[in-house]
C-alpha cells in the first residue's frame, strides 16, 4: 500500500501553525520566567543577551600612554628638532600599573611604558625613539635629562579616558549571540555575568528497529543510527541544547514511554525521527493523537512529505522522516525556526529569523524537478572558476534521501517551486546553506 495522509498541508500553511506556537510557547517561558539567566561571562561564549548591555566605567578608566616615551607638557617641545632638541629633567617613571605621586611641570617630564596613566600636568608622550637620555652632575648630584628630538602635539600618543567606551554607553543589544569580540568588551568593562536567554531543551528520539547507537556491533539487518548526531547538533547551531533520549523500537509502548520521558525531563521541544508515514509501523501518529493533538500529517514538499507536527502537554513535536536527507531539510524549513525564535536568535527587518547564510550559485548542469511538487534539491558547491555573483557552481545530488552521502556531500538546497519542472544550466539560484559552518569549509 502506498502512503496515506490525513491531509497534505501546504508549506506556507504549515510554517504559519509552527509559528503560532512558538509564540505561545514563547509566551509560557516568559510568564514563568525561565527564558532569562544569569550566567558568567566565562560560559557567555554563543549565548544570546536577553537585554541591552550598558557600561557601568569609562574605558580605558584613565589618560593612558600608548607609546613607550616620556610624559611631557607637549608646549616644552614645540620647536624641537635634530639640531635643536629640547632639554627636560627626568622626574622618575612609571610602569603600567603604576600611578605617580607627582606632577610634571614645564622643563620637567616623566619616564612612562605603554599602559601607564599619565602622571597630573602631563599632557602628551615622546616616543623613546625620538629621544636621547643622559646624565649631567650638577652641584655634585647627578641629574638626569632627555632631549627630545621631534615635537608632539597635546594628547599625542595618549588614549584618553572613556576615548574607546564611555560610561553608560550600550556595548551589546539584546539578542546579540556573543562571540569572543562581545565577551572580551564585557570583560574590559569589568563585567562579570552577563543576563542571556536560557537555552531551550530539545529532546531528541531516534525510532526504528533496524537501529543501533554508533560504536555498538553492526548485526544482520542492522544501520547505524545517523539521525541522532545530525539533529543534536543541529539543535546545537540553533541555540539549544540537545537530550538524547535513545532508540525507540518498532512497538507502542517503547515510543509511548520515550515520549513520557521527554516530558518528565521538562524539554521544552520534542523531536523524533522515522516512524512518521502510515505504514503498519509507523505508531508516532497514534502515540500523538493518545496523548496530544496532531496539527500537521503531511507536507507538499519533496523530500520530507510525511512530515507531522503536534502538539503534546502545550510541548511542541516534530515527527521528522527516518531518511537523513528528509530529516535535515524539514529540520531546516520547520524546526530550525522556531528553535531560533526560542533561544532569542532575533528577527530580521522581514521578520524572519535569522537563518543559516544563503548565497547564490549558477546551476553547473540542467537540474529537474517533479511535475507539480514543491521540491528541496540539495546541491555539492564547488567554486567556480570567474568570481561576482555566482561565484560557486551548484551540482545536485542525486542518490537519493536515503543515501549517506548525500547528507555527507550537501553544502546546502534550492527550491524549486510546483510550477518549475526545469532549472537550466547557468541558471543563478539561491542556496540555502544546511550549516553556519560552511564558511570554515569553503571561502566565498
Amino acid at each position: 500500500m502506498g502512503e496515506q495522509f490525513v491531509e497534505i498541508t501546504e508549506k506556507k500553511e504549515v510554517e504559519a501553525i509552527i509559528a503560532h506556537i512558538a509564540t505561545e510557547v514563547a509566551k509560557t517561558r516568559a510568564q514563568t520566567g525561565t527564558f532569562v539567566e544569569n550566567v558568567n561571562v566565562g560560559e557567555a561564549l554563543g549565548r544570546v543577551a536577553s537585554a541591552d548591555i550598558f557600561s557601568a566605567l569609562d574605558v580605558p578608566p584613565f589618560d593612558r600612554a600608548t607609546m613607550d616615551g616620556y610624559a611631557v607638557v607637549a608646549a616644552d617641545t614645540f620647536y624641537a628638532d635634530e639640531n635643536n632638541p629640547s632639554i627636560l629633567i627626568i622626574r622618575g617613571s612609571l610602569a603600567a600599573g603604576e600611578c605617580s605621586s607627582h606632577d610634571v611641570e614645564r622643563g620637567y617630564c616623566m619616564g612612562i611604558a605603554t599602559g601607564a596613566p599619565l602622571p597630573k600636568g602631563a599632557n602628551a608622550v615622546v616616543k623613546v625613539e625620538n629621544t636621547a637620555e643622559y646624565t649631567e652632575v650638577v652641584e655634585g648630584e647627578e641629574v638626569k635629562r632627555v632631549k627630545v628630538y621631534k615635537p608632539v602635539a597635546p594628547v599625542e600618543n595618549i588614549m584618553l579616558t572613556g576615548s574607546d567606551i564611555k560610561r553608560g554607553e550600550r556595548i551589546a543589544r539584546s539578542g546579540t549571540t556573543l562571540t569572543s569580540r562581545e565577551t572580551g568588551v564585557l570583560a574590559a568593562c569589568g563585567i562579570n555575568d552577563v543576563f542571556v536567554h536560557k537555552r531551550p531543551t530539545v529532546a531528541i528520539i531516534s525510532t526504528g528497529s533496524e537501529l543501533i547507537a554508533p560504536g555498538e556491533d553492526l548485526e544482520p539487518a542492522k544501520v547505524y543510527d545517523v539521525n541522532a548526531q545530525t539533529l543534536s547538533d543541529s539543535v546545537r547551531e540553533c541555540g539549544c541544547s540537545p537530550l538524547f533520549l535513545g532508540i525507540a523500537r518498532d512497538n507502542l509502548e517503547e515510543l509511548s514511554e520515550r515520549i513520557r520521558e521527554s516530558l518528565e525531563t521538562g524539554a521544552d521541544v520534542i523531536i523524533t525521527s522515522g516512524g512518521t508515514s502510515a505504514g503498519a509501523g509507523d505508531l508516532l501518529p497514534k502515540v500523538i493523537e493518545e496523548r496530544g493533538e496532531i496539527l500537521v500529517h503531511g507536507v507538499d514538499i519533496k523530500p520530507g512529505k510525511p512530515f507531522i507536527f503536534g502538539t503534546i502537554q502545550r510541548k511542541p513535536l516534530f515527527g521528522l522522516p527516518g531518511n537523513p536527507t528528509s530529516a535535515l531539510i524539514t529540520f531546516n524549513l520547520f524546526v530550525a525556526p522556531l528553535l531560533r525564535a526560542l533561544s532569542g536568535i532575533p528577527a530580521d527587518g522581514a521578520g524572519e529569523r535569522i537563518t543559516n547564510k544563503r548565497i547564490k550559485a549558477k546551476a553547473a548542469v540542467r537540474i529537474f524537478s517533479d511535475r507539480g511538487r514543491n521540491e528541496y534539491v540539495l546541491v555539492n558547491l564547488v567554486p567556480a572558476k570567474e568570481p561576482g555573483e555566482g561565484s560557486f557552481l551548484a551540482y545536485p545530488l542525486l542518490t537519493g534521501s536515503g543515501a549517506i552521502t548525500t547528507l555527507s556531500k550537501a553544502d546546502g538546497f534550492i527550491f524549486m517551486g510546483k510550477g518549475k519542472e526545469i532549472t537550466e544550466e547557468g541558471e543563478i539560484v539561491d542556496v540555502e546553506l544546511v550549516t553556519n559552518l560552511f564558511a570554515s569549509k569553503k571561502r566565498y
